[in-house]
């Protein structure tokens, strides 16, 4: 629960003036939406880098061996970084860009009917804090339980610093021989934030799209409902600055800073002259190091790669016709809601453990996949990632206009319906899904640990063996190279997202 605690408590105090300060530079001129995109991105970015990354950079940067107490002359005493500190630290970077996100979404989409009475006899600052913060709360609340449940069932971080958690405890006591009482001891909480979700979120995306409808009916445009701030006149100078000097702030601890780390990591040493310690850095070892790493854990490389494509394609081919579905169908659309959020909330290692089980019952051939491919070890990983394609593919598909969407039910059936309409219409969100599948699968370690089969070494599950010594140069070397195409593939993630939709949101 402290951990629980200290994760709430950081990232709302992170993520909400933060998604204040991006809404307000959004709309202070071109250089003010630059930097509001740059933001967004980096916040994009921090929740797409596998969190076992998130770990790696702020143990180079301050860890056991990070570069920050190594240059300093306490560095065998230094241990700041450690326990709960570290945990709460590390969870609370990640969560502040999920609260960011949510709250920043939630505020944009406050109806403009309210926003124009408003505009009338307040200002922007007050609109926003008093006005569009409250009427957001659903997202907010939505993104705090996640956050909760993520700091109540994630076990990399937590088992590096030795801080235990519901998921870090199930993994290390009853991996070999799950009972019952094990099983819904580690279940019970990220059921109950499921459930908390599910009546929150659910509740606010079906009055979100029956609001949408109403605007919508009397001439509002979907770019509407983002531009509702623009009523009001600019702020002054001085919320600006105080906007960007947040904005550079969040910035610089969510991405900033860990990459930093990381590469000072790669080329910093420390050399022993007597009794002096003298730390020094070298851009020819970085060199060095970053061009000897592709070689050096080239198994993982291509692993993590193969893992990652291969969940990103099953993922879809579970996703797309549940969403397509779902679509026509609201009942079944909520049902497959609520079942995909429950799924995401069960820890990782009962997630692996349950695939490991249902492959060594006594059914031919099953003992064949599980010792000689890496069918169970994707079907791990496609539970969380079907969940995330299912999501993007569902607002893909009420992205549809209501009249092509009624003229195509009407005169096709389901299946050339999705062969004739929906592969065009829906080639942009199924990228996209796919992508962002592949990329949270390729980090998920606490599913990847129970179930790989030997000989399987992902980038993710490497790092977590190397960290618990401390992060070195190999460990950075290894991890800025998985970093660099996981930015690749959030850079073709947001241009495709942004393809076509005018000013940021």
């Amino acid at each position: 629960m402290r951990l629980i605690t200290v994760t709430i408590v950081g990232s709302l105090a992170i993520g909400i003036p933060a998604a204040w300060a991006a809404s307000t530079l959004s709309h202070c001129g071109r250089s003010g939406r630059g930097f509001a995109r740059a933001f967004i991105l980096a916040a994009i970015a921090a929740i797409a880098i596998p969190m076992i990354l998130h770990a790696a950079a702020w143990e180079a940067t301050a860890g056991k061996f990070g570069w920050l107490p190594l240059t300093q002359t306490a560095t065998r005493s230094w241990g700041g970084f450690a326990g709960l500190v570290a945990c709460g630290w590390i969870h609370s970077i990640f969560g502040a860009a999920i609260v960011a996100m949510a709250t920043w979404h939630g505020t944009s989409r406050v109806p403009v009917s309210i926003l124009e009475n408003a505009s009338i006899d307040t200002t922007p600052l007050r609109c926003w804090w008093t006005i569009q913060l409250p009427l957001a709360w659903p997202w907010v609340l939505a993104a705090t339980i996640l956050n909760a449940s993520l700091a109540a069932t994630e076990m990399t971080v937590v088992d590096l610093y030795g801080y235990r958690t519901i998921a870090d405890q199930f993994y290390l006591l009853y991996a070999v021989d799950p009972d019952l009482t094990s099983i819904a001891t580690t279940t019970a909480l990220p059921l109950a934030f499921a459930v908390a979700m599910i009546t929150v979120l659910l509740r606010r995306v079906r009055a979100r799209q029956t609001d949408y409808r109403g605007e919508h009916s009397v001439g509002h445009t979907a770019s509407d409902l983002h531009t509702a701030p623009d009523l009001f006149e600019q702020p002054s100078l001085g919320v600006r600055i105080v906007a960007g000097l947040i904005l550079t702030l969040c910035t610089l601890i969510m991405i900033a800073m860990p990459v930093t780390g990381l590469m000072a990591k790669v080329g910093h040493d420390v050399i022993v002259d007597g009794d002096q310690r003298i730390a020094y850095w070298s851009i020819s070892r970085s060199v060095q190091e970053l061009a000897a790493a592709p070689t050096t854990f080239s198994s993982e490389y291509q692993w993590t790669a193969m893992l990652g494509i291969c969940t990103g394609i099953f993922a879809i081919f579970v996703a797309w016709p549940l969403a397509a579905v779902g679509r026509q169908h609201p009942r079944f659309e909520s049902m497959v809601d609520a079942l995909t959020i429950i799924l995401f909330c069960i820890p990782g290692p009962l997630i692996g453990m349950s695939i490991v089980q249902t492959f060594t019952l006594p059914i031919p051939g099953f003992r064949f996949l599980y010792e000689m491919t890496i069918l169970p070890t994707v079907l791990a990983m496609s539970v969380r990632a079907s969940t995330i394609a299912y999501w993007i593919l569902r607002s893909g598909y009420h992205g549809i206009a209501d009249s092509v969407w009624l003229s195509a039910r009407l005169e096709l059936s389901l299946l050339r319906r999705c062969w004739q309409i929906d592969r065009r219409l829906m080639a942009r969100s199924v990228v996209i899904a796919l992508l962002t599948a592949g990329i949270i699968a390729s980090g998920d370690v606490p599913v990847t640990l129970p179930v790989a089969p030997p000989g399987v070494s992902t980038v993710g599950t490497r790092l977590f063996g190397l960290l618990h010594s401390g992060a070195r140069y190999q460990e950075a070397a290894l991890a800025l190279w998985y970093l660099g195409f996981i930015g690749l593939g959030i850079a073709l993630i947001y241009t495709l997202s942004r393809f076509g939709s005018g000013k940021i949101k």
